[in-house]
């Protein structure tokens, strides 16, 4: 293993044991629940819409070391952006996921994930929290792509 690799496979293992933003936010005015039936692991994720800004964002629940980073890394990097702008990292992060063109400037630790895609049953696993926040935004009529 490559020392970059190393370097990723510690900032995931680290948000999966010290997750940052666990638990339900008291006050959110959006929040969805996914579940990925291929391997069990579900996510709920809270947030509080303030100005098309995220200003808070926390999840619950219970999965792989993946997902569970994934969330954590999620909170970390949209907390207190705007809705566009936030828009625009989670379509980069898919890319990088997916093995298509992304912007490594935008990611951050997010890079982390970029050996992601040559594991396909790991992809959804590393999306959940972020679909499960593009859903809680859609219900609630803020247009969030997935």
């Amino acid at each position: 293993m490559s020392n970059i690799q190393e370097l990723y496979q510690k900032i995931i293992v680290n948000h999966a044991k010290y997750p940052i933003g666990v638990g339900v936010l008291p006050q959110y005015n959006y929040h969805a629940k996914l579940k990925n039936p291929d391997c069990g692991d579900d996510i709920e994720v809270y947030l509080k819409v303030v100005d098309q800004r995220l200003e808070q964002i926390s999840f619950t629940g219970q999965g792989c070391i993946i997902s569970q980073a994934s969330a954590s890394m999620m909170v970390d990097a949209l907390s207190g952006k705007r809705i566009l702008e936030a828009q625009q990292l989670m379509q980069n992060f898919q890319n990088l996921i997916l093995g298509k063109d992304y912007d490594e400037s935008q990611l951050g630790d997010l890079i982390a994930f970029a050996t992601l895609n040559q594991f396909p049953t790991r992809v959804r696993c590393g999306m959940l929290a972020w679909h499960a926040m593009a859903d809680g935004l859609n219900q609630g009529g803020i247009s969030f792509g997935k």
